[in-house]
């Protein structure tokens, strides 16, 4: 059985109308070992028949066989296969990849063994047999033409295809190194089928052993010269490639784009440049775009706190100290805190001065956190002092090795810093850490705090007993300095007032009157409103504050008071009038459990991971925010996606021939793909190494970190996996173009001969 038979081929060439003739009536048989030269005409259609006999183009009569198969239904996959495995093709202008050394052009044809060590061996073995061992670094543009031809040879030895096929090999060559080619040819064929298309048959007369002329697309005449010298046994043994190594196409995939990553450094350059422009335009975009992630966090009823469960009575009675302490035992709750109004209030916010200017800083508050061992400072101690876990951000203000401002304001309360701790995640609300005792006086004066609920007077009595003044004050100034019980009125009315009575043996009195709601469960669920005043006597009035001084007229209209006595006022309306507490558990699935059986007992106890539905105006408010921050985030996306196709579309014509070459060599199209895939993921590396070099930058350097919204690792995935797409989409569409037209077609310099 022959290799390869060609039995009334005909090719047609139909252009603009026309309709040409590539050769007609073919009926040619080809086996191993055979050196066939073809001559003819120029147009004769040598050309066009070693074309068809490659797949490179297809023809319309007869049938050509391969080994006793037919081909006349192979589709695009079944030739590339059929080159795959059979054919090897000398170009006449050489098809070398200019961009890829002499050795890579070799190992290109060398994939299929899949140990690289072993590959490499195999390439230089090759060019050192036909001579181009010393130029094995050189890249194909800096060959000569006899140098290209070598090369060529080398990969076509390389494949070790059973078909060999050579158009015009020495048509560029000048006769010395012509004489060379056509020796090395006949070496190289000895157990192959070698034809080879040429205008001077004096050139090959002496090696080949069947001459075949072309005349008009038809055979004018087929010569036998001399017999094959290969026997019947070696043709059945080299009957098929199968006993390569073979690697999966993938691996293959990864060397080819790898190797044409490599072999274009400024186009690989300007790729990576591209996919760096759009991945850090995305991050950017994406960060300065954060805020719509809130559309998608949950909305809690209280602040959670793991393991939290917050409790009231049904009948809306309030909770003593020996009542929360019994509840807290029986259901083996670790802590409790009867007054927990301070977790719920997020308008808090701290003051301090900076270079002058004073500064203001939203906290959440807590006394039973700890951040770690890595801090600035220390822990509290102190009833009056705090310790902050805030935003990197304000490192250059509260320094970064010790702490720079000593002093920060809640209110009117002076406290003091006495550590920091910094964070990168500018999403997170910053938390003062309190003492549990230092926790206690801020929510004493948070409650007194507010002027709408409270009325503070100052009620002026004669000696005879009757109230000649009243005086309105405006603020409650806690300090750490005063004796414990003691007050002193800061308010220039009253001193003005005193200053002018005869009667020196006045009396001053303070009442404070807080204003609260009373809950009655009997009569329908109302509420009451109710009052209650506590009096400081004169004898606790100090008229002259010891180390006061600095409250002279900066507090006018407030009474400042002792810590202690702050505590006292707070807890006598506390226990009138504040119903909720919160109990804390080892996790929030204990605080589940506790909850259920307190519900059960008769309580309504909710855990702190409860969520619920925000009234209809404020969603919808919050989703149409959301949704223009998001299609603003889209657009940018949109016009980075247009811009970095629009520019990779302008270089396919730089992998357009060198693709075509690859198909030509019978490299499987997936192989192929896979490798432009792998290119440009390779170009991504660097863009994702430099969005994490600048995110770490950004995020970690305070002056930078306030102004960009910290992503998480599902955003910066959502970015990597979004560039992935688009450089999936990007490549898909070039190479949808570089193999939308025949091999053929694609070729440089191919002709239609």
């Amino acid at each position: 059985m022959s290799l390869l038979t060609l039995k009334d081929i005909g090719k047609i060439y139909v252009s603009e109308g026309n309709v040409a003739v590539g050769i007609r009536g073919v009926n040619l048989s080809f086996d191993r070992g055979e050196f066939v030269a073809v001559t003819g005409k120029s147009g004769s259609g040598k050309s066009t028949l070693l074309n068809v006999i490659s797949g490179m183009d297809s023809y319309e009569e007869g049938e050509l066989f391969i080994e006793g198969q037919p081909t006349s239904h192979y589709m695009q996959k079944e030739w590339e296969e059929y080159r795959e495995k059979y054919i090897s093709f000398i170009f006449q202008d050489y098809n070398i990849i200019e961009s890829f050394t002499v050795l890579q052009n070799v190992e290109l044809s060398l994939m299929h063994i899949e140990d690289k060590k072993e590959r490499r061996a195999r390439a230089l073995e090759l060019l050192d047999r036909v001579g181009m061992t010393s130029h094995i670094k050189q890249k194909g543009s800096k060959l000569s033409g006899g140098q290209k031809q070598r090369t060529v040879i080398a990969r076509a030895l390389a494949k070790d295809s059973p078909i060999i096929l050579a158009d015009e090999p020495t048509g560029n060559l000048d006769s010395t190194t012509s004489h060379e080619i056509i020796e090395l040819l006949r070496e190289v064929s000895r157990d192959k089928l070698l034809i080879v298309v040429t205008h001077n048959f004096e050139q090959v007369e002496k090696c080949a052993t069947r001459h075949i002329r072309i005349f008009d697309g038809a055979v004018e005449s087929d010569h036998v010269i001399s017999h094959s010298e290969i026997s019947s046994d070696e043709k059945t043994v080299r009957s098929s490639s199968e006993n390569k190594k073979k690697s999966s196409d993938f691996k293959k995939g990864l060397t080819l784009g790898k190797a044409i990553f490599t072999s274009k450094p400024k186009l690989s350059f300007f790729f990576c440049l591209l996919m760096i422009i759009g991945t850090l335009g995305i991050f950017m975009v994406t960060a300065l775009c954060g805020d719509a992630a809130v559309l998608f966090e949950k909305n809690y009823m209280f602040e959670h706190i793991d393991g939290r469960v917050v409790i009231t009575t049904q009948n809306g009675e309030v909770m003593s100290e020996e009542d929360l302490k019994a509840i807290s035992e029986k259901y083996g709750a670790k802590e409790y805190l009867h007054y927990d109004i301070l977790l719920e209030d997020y308008s808090n916010y701290m003051t301090f001065e900076h270079e002058g200017e004073e500064k203001y800083l939203s906290f959440c508050y807590t006394y039973r956190e700890s951040f770690g061992e890595d801090i600035v400072g220390k822990y509290p101690q102190n009833n009056n002092e705090v310790f902050l876990y805030m935003p990197i951000s304000y490192q250059p203000m509260f320094g970064k090795s010790s702490v720079e401002i000593e002093n920060i304001y809640y209110g009117s309360m002076e406290l003091k810093v006495t550590g920091v701790k910094y964070y990168y995640d500018n999403n997170l609300t910053p938390k003062c850490l309190f003492t549990k005792e230092g926790f206690r006086t801020v929510t004493a004066l948070h409650y007194l705090f507010d002027s709408a609920s409270n009325d503070i007077r100052v009620n002026v009595f004669a000696s005879e007993g009757y109230l000649i003044n009243e005086i309105a004050l405006y603020n409650i100034v806690p300090s750490f300095d005063m004796k414990d019980g003691t007050a002193y009125i800061e308010s220039g009315e009253y001193r003005k007032f005193v200053n002018t009575l005869y009667d020196k043996n006045y009396r001053t009195q303070i009442s404070f009157t807080s204003h609260y709601y009373n809950y009655d469960y009997n009569n329908y669920g109302t509420q009451k409103a109710l009052s209650f005043t506590r009096l400081i006597e004169d004898d606790c009035i100090v008229n002259v504050p010891p180390e006061m001084n600095r409250f002279d007229g900066y507090y006018d209209g407030s009474i400042i008071v002792s810590v202690s006595l702050l505590r006292e006022i707070s807890e006598e309306v506390l226990e009138r009038s504040y119903r909720q507490a919160s109990l804390f558990f080892e996790n929030d699935k204990e605080a589940h459990a506790a909850a259920e059986k307190l519900n059960n007992d008769g309580y309504i106890a909710v855990t702190s991971d409860t969520t619920y539905t925000p009234e209809a105006t404020t969603v919808i408010i919050g989703l149409i925010v959301g949704l223009m921050v998001a299609f603003m985030w889209l657009m940018a996306i949109v016009f980075l996606a247009f811009f970095i196709g629009l520019c990779s579309n302008r270089t396919i014509g730089a992998f357009k021939s060198d693709m075509a070459i690859m198909r030509s060599m019978g490299i499987p199209v997936k192989v192929i793909k896979t490798g432009m895939y792998v290119r440009m993921l390779i170009a991504l590396i660097p863009a994702y190494i430099l969005v994490i070099a600048t995110a770490v930058l950004i995020f970690t350097t305070p002056k930078f970190n306030e102004f960009f919204t910290y992503l998480y690792a599902w955003q910066y995935a959502v970015i990597f996996i979004g560039m992935l797409i688009l450089t999936f989409r990007i490549t898909r569409g070039q190479v949808r173009k570089l193999f939308s037209e025949s091999v053929k077609k694609s070729l440089k310099g191919g002709s239609a001969e």
